[in-house]
């Protein structure tokens, strides 16, 4: 199981963001980093600035970088898909 680590832009974005739909990122957060080599609504980013990953839920969207040799996910925005990019 990988450990998540959160950027305080990540944080604050949350915060920001309704309860519902929080509730709902840090789940799939925490399935993320029990099964991190799952694929599902995971998609490898292409000249990023930030971040490697991004993660679809429903209209939001978290990026996030996987680091395989310290198990370790750090995630670094939560927005919303039309807004995050």
């Amino acid at each position: 199981m990988y450990r998540l680590i959160f950027a305080d832009r990540a944080l604050k974005s949350l915060k920001s963001i309704p309860k519902r739909d929080a509730e709902n990122i840090i789940a799939q957060l925490e399935e993320l980093a029990e099964f991190p080599h799952l694929k599902r609504n995971v998609k490898c980013l292409q000249n990023h600035p930030r971040a490697v990953y991004r993660l679809r839920v429903g209209n939001y969207r978290v990026l996030f970088n996987k680091y395989v040799d310290f198990e370790v996910v750090e995630v670094i925005d939560v927005g919303h898909r039309k807004e995050i990019y």
